[in-house]
């Protein structure tokens, strides 16, 4: 059947997504193509680019990402797209701005994120969005973050690949005791993003304010497991599963974010502008500052 032909071709494909190596591995992937690392803002600019873009006499841009789900919103798209996704891919001081989609019901608000989360699914398994990360680390660090502050100007000169951001708590335990601080030993794999496996893609949505955990964005300390660590500052007693940490380096949606408690707000203020928040007993966690895990639902003036 040409149904079964189709199922083992498509296992053959899963198949060669599989990619393990070193750390020194992964740096040659990087120096054959620098855009590997590329920031999360950059990576979703080249996702809708990549898909097309017509330019009418007039100059106007109609990004072709779009166009089989949304009508009549090309002039909005392009505010959205080269404003705030190109400007961000550029490093420039929009990336530090919370997207918010502001308009009526049946806007296409809600088809746009889902847009943007579905593509990056899709992106992330082809060769230009393939996406790397630590192996085992449960907020898909990017490796390149093993590389010391004060060698990472020389690295940039020599690979042209800019560093920002730090070692999540977790992976410097594992480099100081599983790889004895040999950063060359550290395994890394491609990773492939996902909402349904929580891999660099998050949604958060709000509930009674009573109730709402400010874990569910940020993970929590496991004290089941305080006994056997003994403290509870040790990564290893801490669950890195809120939406913030599972949707690093990529995109995370934010649900009717004005109708949450400000409590949950308050970590978007360092994490927009330095790139990290506070959680636990821990020191700044390092995010991608450039996804700032966010396309938050619910703002940027769709008219």
């Amino acid at each position: 059947m040409d149904f079964l032909n189709r199922l083992t071709a498509y296992r053959a494909q899963e198949e060669k997504l599989r990619w393990e190596g070193s750390f020194l591995d992964y740096l040659e992937v990087v120096r054959k193509n620098p855009r590997i690392a590329q920031t999360s803002h950059s990576r979703i600019y080249d996702m809708i680019a990549s898909a097309g873009i017509k330019t009418d006499e007039a100059g106007r841009k109609e990004y072709l990402f779009f166009s089989n789900e949304l009508y009549g919103l090309n002039d909005s798209i392009e505010r959205l797209v080269e404003e705030y996704f190109h400007s961000a891919a550029r490093r420039l001081d929009v990336r530090k701005r919370i997207l918010l989609l502001m308009g009526p019901v049946s806007g296409g608000k809600s088809t746009l994120v889902t847009m943007l989360k579905k593509g990056l699914e899709r992106y992330s398994r082809t060769d230009d969005g393939a996406l790397f990360a630590i192996k085992g680390c449960p907020m898909h660090e990017e490796p390149l973050h093993l590389i010391p502050d004060d060698l990472r100007a020389d690295f940039e000169k020599e690979m042209g690949v800019r560093i920002e951001g730090n070692l999540c708590p977790h992976c410097r335990m594992r480099l100081a005791t599983e790889w004895g601080g040999q950063i060359e030993n550290v395994t890394v794999e491609r990773i492939l993003l996902s909402e349904d496996e929580r891999v660099g893609v998050g949604t958060f949505s709000p509930s009674d304010p009573k109730s709402q955990d400010i874990a569910d964005l940020t993970g929590s300390i496991d004290f089941s497991t305080i006994a056997e660590f003994g403290s509870e500052s040790d990564p290893r007693a801490y669950r890195f599963d809120g939406e913030l940490n599972k949707a690093n380096r990529g995109l995370m949606e934010f649900q009717e974010m004005l109708k949450c408690d400000e409590k949950f707000l308050w970590h978007l203020l360092s994490l927009t502008q330095e790139g990290n928040f506070k959680a636990g007993r821990f020191a700044l966690i390092s995010a991608d500052e450039s996804s700032v895990k966010c396309c938050y639902q619910n703002i940027w003036a769709i008219q």
